[in-house]
């Protein structure tokens, strides 16, 4: 079967940046065949469906779908669009990008050339950040917001799915369902799905020219919004790691972990205060730290409610 590509696309309530995106995917430098699948998860108001309509109707460059997902949450998205992906028969592989994001014209040749170099199941790629609005906080330092630095190649996992070329082979041996729906209002149900593949003996690979950029608001750039981010990756993180793990010895190193993590980013507080980068990475650190020791409690963010 030769190379078509399927475009994943989650989206709510964002028809502006939807817009920006598929005009942006229209321009890509690609030569195989490419469909594009749009999942609105807003059933009242479709603002991603009336997009969707617009464009095709102004004879859009590939093939353009959408569908509606009543089932709110993250998961309950992403387990659409592979389903009714899988009902492409003509495509090799599938790329997700969310809907706040938007990629340069070599994007996807760029994931399916690493791909196919390295024969990896999934392949990852850097996202940069695009902050709203002149000006900046000290915040937007923070090495959250910079693009993920790996040299081209295999590598031992990546994670997240916002970025991202998996094999339609890979999709298909996972089965339903791909996201567990326990991380629905989380989020981490892209870790978990990555991790669950690695066991399963999936190969993945970093492809640095395929980089994307996502636009961040006002909002992400405060000190309260980095802590919570922090608490809720760090929170994840530990339930992934107790559902992959096995035995009392797995959770005691792992709690052991945290803990001694947490101390560490707390006694290095005051001296990362110093610097606005430092600063930021401390409080991030330190709240990631603090989440896992939540999370291996039982404690969840609900990022996403």
């Amino acid at each position: 079967m030769r190379t078509a590509v399927l475009v994943a696309i989650p989206t709510y309530r964002r028809p502006a940046e939807l817009e920006r995106l598929l005009s942006r995917i229209a321009q890509l430098d690609v030569a195989v065949p490419v469909t594009v699948l749009v999942a609105d998860n807003d059933p009242e108001g479709r603002q991603g469906e009336e997009v969707v309509a617009a464009l095709a109707a102004r004879a859009y460059r590939f093939p353009l779908e959408a569908i509606t997902v009543s089932a709110k949450g993250l998961a309950n998205v992403r387990n659409t669009l592979f389903a009714h992906a899988l009902q492409h028969r003509d495509f090799t592989h599938i790329a997700m990008i969310d809907d706040d994001e938007w990629p340069d014209a070599p994007w996807l040749g760029e994931l399916l050339r690493v791909q196919q170099a390295t024969g990896a199941d999934i392949v990852g790629a850097p996202v940069a950040s695009i902050f709203d609005g002149a000006g900046g906080s000290w915040v937007r330092r923070a090495r959250l917001f910079q693009p993920e630095a790996r040299p081209e190649g295999p590598c031992p996992i990546i994670w997240a799915s916002n970025n991202v070329l998996l094999t339609r082979d890979c999709v298909e041996t996972a089965g339903p369902p791909w996201f567990d729906l326990a991380f629905n209002v989380t989020g981490g149900e892209d870790v978990e799905l990555f991790t669950r593949l690695k066991a399963q003996g999936k190969r993945f690979a970093w492809a640095p020219g395929a980089l994307i950029f996502e636009s961040v608001p006002r909002e992400r750039t405060r000190a309260r919004w980095l802590l919570r981010r922090g608490l809720r990756i760090g929170s994840t993180d530990a339930r992934v790691q107790l559902r992959h793990g096995t035995g009392r010895l797995h959770r005691l190193r792992t709690v052991a972990k945290a803990v001694l993590g947490l101390v560490a980013s707390l006694s290095l507080l005051p001296l990362r205060a110093l610097s606005g980068k430092r600063r930021a990475d401390g409080l991030f650190s330190a709240a990631r730290a603090a989440g896992k020791f939540y999370g291996f409690y039982g404690g969840r963010v609900h990022e996403y409610r």
